[in-house]
């Protein structure tokens, strides 16, 4: 498993496609609280956690029942961690599972790459 993680608008998804060519993508959304464990790169992973947290369900739990199937695919996440601490408790709730999911796959991936204006740097 890679995790590839940076600032929205940063180029992760680019990055990802041009290093691994030929890959299917599942993009995630608010409105899709599941992964489609078929692709083989998984974008914005992020807006699962929320989805999950908006229907009442535990993104973490999910994650680690899902993780064995996550083996050998790329995970894509917006950094949600910066900035300023949102207000609204949703948002909070999200900004915090959200780090916690990151720090749960990464210490299960083979490679944690941050990018940052199109360049990846791998940090694990």
């Amino acid at each position: 498993m890679i995790v590839v993680i940076g600032g929205a608008y940063q180029g992760k998804l680019d990055y990802v496609l041009e290093k691994y060519p030929g890959k299917s993508v599942f993009t995630c959304s608010t409105e899709c609280a599941e992964l489609d464990l078929s692709a083989d790169i998984i974008n914005s992973l992020h807006l699962m956690v929320l989805a999950q947290i908006r229907v009442g369900a535990d993104p973490l739990a999910y994650i680690c029942k899902v993780l064995s199937d996550l083996k050998g695919k790329v995970l894509i996440f917006d950094d949600i961690s910066c900035g300023v601490v949102p207000v609204e408790p949703e948002a909070r709730l999200w900004r915090e599972t959200t780090g916690r999911a990151l720090a749960l796959l990464s210490k299960n991936a083979d490679e944690v790459i941050r990018v940052f204006c199109g360049i990846g740097s791998r940090i694990k």
